[in-house]
């Protein structure tokens, strides 16, 4: 019960066979064919899938695998091992310093990576002396720096399992100015498609971090109103309509179409001021997403994601490189390198 992959319908739609094929090669679609001029910029990610939902389980009574061609399972909400799995994930990823206690609040990146925790010197008393600063310097390098933004999937799961990973990035800003900062006026410029966030942004709401779309009701979502009912005090991405319109009931996306989204979201993250970002997604999206940019951590393709699972790289802008394939038009491309995933106890 634990652990549930995502679920395929081969007899309606080939996308298991284009997700799960042949990936023999290293290369990654926006591998450079010549060596890079420059690295622009990179930024640390951590993909999760999102907890157990109720569509991931089989039925209490019949045992049957969740029909997802029922319209009951439209956008299902997590149950509750999917919640607990959540808040054990956000307290061992707190404990990391990965996640912002409550208590901090836009401060110092490496005071909130610290934890709190004090440099003991050899006599296991609290040094203040000039001696151990550079010590003291080095730990905090040595520590993971806390995910300062966390964009989201537009289905609840995704959103319950952020909240309960990230509950302080979800709280209430105080003032009415900050107030619109965590709603739709998070947006602060607008270039093409790519729109770029307040920096005191915390929690976005992306469109094309959502799962493979179409014939598979939960993967439909609910409406914006909705969600941002529930989920107030998210940034909710200008795309994002009222009704989801890109949802078909006889046509699901191919491998190829979520491919084309994955490489869209990376190029918009590239263009944010955020270094450090959590990406609460589902199963199929992360697997087209390792599978495509780093496939040999999935093992090329043999490995499966399952629920609250995590998986940390980091994400390059490569500059004035000629790619085989995903460029962006300009002669850049991104590039997802030192892909791990990070050990962490399940429930």
């Amino acid at each position: 019960l634990a652990f549930h992959p995502p679920y395929y319908y081969t007899n309606t739609n080939k996308f298991h066979n284009q997700t799960m094929g042949n990936h023999s090669t290293t290369t990654s679609p926006t591998t450079p064919a010549t060596p890079p001029t420059t690295i622009n910029s990179t930024k640390t990610i951590h993909l999760i899938r999102h907890g157990v939902a109720r569509h991931n389980v089989p039925d209490a009574q019949t045992g049957e695998r969740p029909n997802l061609l029922d319209p009951k399972y439209t956008d299902p909400s997590l149950i509750r091992q999917g919640e607990l799995q959540a808040r054990v994930l956000g307290e061992q990823m707190r404990r990391r310093g990965l996640v912002v206690d409550d208590d901090v609040e836009n401060g110092d990146a490496s005071d909130a990576a610290g934890g709190g925790m004090d440099v003991d010197d050899d006599d296991g008393l609290r040094s203040n002396n000039n001696c151990s600063t550079n010590s003291s310097q080095q730990l905090q390098q040595s520590l993971p720096q806390p995910i300062e933004l966390v964009v989201c999937s537009p289905l609840t799961r995704c959103l319950q399992t952020a909240s309960h990973i990230f509950p302080s990035y979800f709280k209430s800003v105080a003032s009415s100015e900050q107030q619109s900062v965590s709603t739709m006026t998070g947006i602060i410029e607008e270039e093409d498609e790519h729109r770029v966030l307040d920096r005191n942004c915390r929690v976005c709401c992306h469109g094309d971090v959502r799962e493979a779309y179409g014939m598979h009701y939960p993967d439909k979502r609910s409406s914006l109103s909705q969600l941002k009912s529930k989920f107030p005090t998210v940034t909710y991405h200008p795309s994002l309509t009222e009704h989801d319109t890109d949802w078909q009931p006889n046509t699901r996306e191919t491998h190829q179409d979520v491919s084309r989204r994955i490489h869209n979201f990376f190029t918009w993250l590239m263009q944010q001021p955020h270094d450090n970002t959590a990406i609460v997604t589902h199963g199929v999206w992360m697997e087209c997403a390792l599978l495509d940019y780093f496939p040999e951590v999935l093992e090329f393709g043999k490995k499966r994601v399952y629920n609250c699972e995590v998986y940390s790289g980091k994400l390059s802008l490569v500059v004035g490189s000629l790619v085989v394939d995903g460029n962006n038009g300009d002669g850049n491309s991104v590039v997802l390198k030192d892909v791990e995933q990070m050990s962490f106890y399940h429930v």
